[in-house]
């Protein structure tokens, strides 16, 4: 009797091992490159028109890519532009030529038209975007955000698929830095206009055109995103996971 009940207290305690090993991978595995970070809030949101706050633009850098980005030196690199502007009316008018092989998380192409919904949804009175004033610099942008001009007269247009020319109130010599901030980032117009108000509510509800797509997104919890299988340059991104947890008190972090 005694071995039996050894044998069965045995069993018991190999099966709750298992499975809490099963339930620790269930939340987070261990396989591949998995890149793990404490933050002290959760984002907002996942709809770029909406971030204000530095945990949800870090995110979406992750997770989406402009025309210029900036890299570990601080020096601009190409994003989905191809190119550096070509600038013609006195450095207030640049002409961009977009990457062919940029996609977004869906199979979609980039385009430039992706980028005018995106930049026009920003200065949109409707959607009360905090940072509209960050595109004060693109043409007629304060004038649109006031209600003193229509949305499409703002700055920005698509000469063709992968053509985007962009007027400028003035010359800006720092436009390339001003270019890779979050706000200025494109949305999958077919994704964005299909959720509307809930767009970049949850994961589900975007798409993504950077290194990573987020899979999923638990409210004040946490935050995993995998390599973005779709993403241009993907060679280069070394990292299979990354899992943010979302852990308010110092203490317990």
């Amino acid at each position: 009797m005694k071995k039996k009940y050894k044998y069965l207290t045995l069993l018991v305690i190999v099966t709750l091992i298992l499975s809490a090993c099963s339930n620790k991978k269930s939340l987070y595995s261990d396989e591949g490159q998995v890149f793990r970070k404490i933050i002290t809030q959760d984002i907002t949101t996942l709809d770029t028109a909406l971030i204000t706050d530095a945990v949800s633009s870090d995110v979406a850098g992750q997770t989406f890519e402009g025309l210029y980005s900036i890299d570990k030196n601080d020096k601009v690199t190409l994003g989905v532009a191809k190119e550096t502007p070509q600038k013609s009316n006195g450095g207030k008018t640049l002409t961009i030529n977009l990457r062919k092989d940029a996609k977004w998380s869906n199979g979609d192409p980039v385009t430039a038209h992706d980028f005018v919904y995106a930049w026009r949804k920003v200065v949109d009175p409707k959607t009360a975007s905090e940072f509209a004033y960050i595109m004060s610099d693109i043409k007629n942008a304060d004038l649109v955000n006031t209600g003193k001009k229509p949305v499409n007269s703002l700055g920005i247009k698509a000469l063709n698929k992968y053509k985007l020319q962009i007027d400028l109130e003035r010359p800006v010599p720092y436009i390339n830095e001003l270019l890779a901030l979050s706000t200025f980032y494109p949305q999958d117009a077919k994704i964005a206009k299909k959720y509307d108000k809930k767009y970049g509510t949850n994961a589900e509800r975007a798409v993504y055109n950077g290194p990573f797509k987020v899979t999923n997104w638990q409210v004040e919890d946490k935050i995993q995103l995998v390599k973005n299988n779709q993403y241009w340059d993907k060679k280069n991104v070394k990292l299979d996971k990354v899992n943010y947890k979302v852990l308010k008190d110092q203490q317990a972090g």
